[in-house]
């Protein structure tokens, strides 16, 4: 079937079929959401504010410039916003140097590769750490440069679809024939404002209840994925209707 026609048939949900995977990055393929708290913390205590923690819609999928604002705003530490982003970047850089992939992200982003699916990644970090992460989970040949969506590729942060949307249009694709890949509420509540499907991973989630309720499915890991799931994804096969995976 030629590739037009692909495009203009519809899946199971009666949806354009997934034509690409825009995957977030902390938290979804590495797992260094905890590292944040941490960077927080200890970024605060520097300035005489000891066991900061705030609370994980601010801080799970948003840049270090909103999560420094938002310290500002909550403490009234005096230092600006970009020196606090900046010191929190650094300490959270150097932590997750070991961090771990999601179990079975890497083999997941390849099986879609391999099975005809473009591949993006979204990410509230910056381009530089996209590139180490990416290349640590040995997929670098499988996402392209232009399609390392970060920080500094927008001008507006998840829960702003920006990121997904520019993702979408380097990919070729319409948002519509779009799956993301989250775990935070403002990267889901992105991918709603951009048209997209979503799968929210929880094994690194918080708020789970309520988070599950802004995506099209929820699952744990990619482990837990059925055996020719990316397969079925690209022939349009795959029922996300069915909400959630062990």
């Amino acid at each position: 079937m030629a590739q037009g026609d692909r495009s203009a048939s519809r899946s199971v949900d009666g949806r354009l079929p997934v034509r690409a995977l825009l995957f977030d990055m902390d938290g979804t393929l590495i797992d260094t959401e905890t590292q944040t708290d941490d960077a927080v913390a200890v970024v605060a205590a520097r300035y005489g504010v000891e066991g900061l923690r705030l609370p994980h819609a601010e801080t799970r999928g948003r840049t270090w410039t909103h999560v420094a604002e938002t310290m500002r705003a909550r403490t009234g530490i005096g230092a600006s916003a970009a020196e606090l982003a900046a010191a929190m970047l650094e300490y959270w850089s150097e932590a997750v140097q070991q961090a771990p992939g999601i179990p079975g992200a890497a083999q997941a982003v390849r099986a879609a590769t391999e099975a005809g699916l473009q591949v993006a990644v979204v990410s509230s970090s910056p381009r530089s750490v996209i590139r180490y992460f990416v290349e640590k989970l040995g997929v670098g040949d499988c996402v392209g440069d232009a399609a390392r969506i970060g920080a500094d590729s927008v001008r507006r942060g998840k829960p702003d679809p920006e990121g997904f949307l520019l993702a979408a249009r380097t990919l070729g694709t319409e948002p519509a024939a779009s799956l993301v890949f989250e775990d935070s509420q403002a990267g889901l509540l992105a991918a709603r404002a951009a048209g997209m499907r979503s799968m929210f991973i929880t094994c690194c989630a918080a708020e789970i209840p309520q988070n599950s309720k802004l995506a099209t499915a929820a699952f744990t890991n990619y482990e837990v994925l059925p055996a020719g799931f990316w397969a079925d994804l690209a022939a349009g096969t795959a029922d996300l209707a069915a909400g959630k995976f062990a």
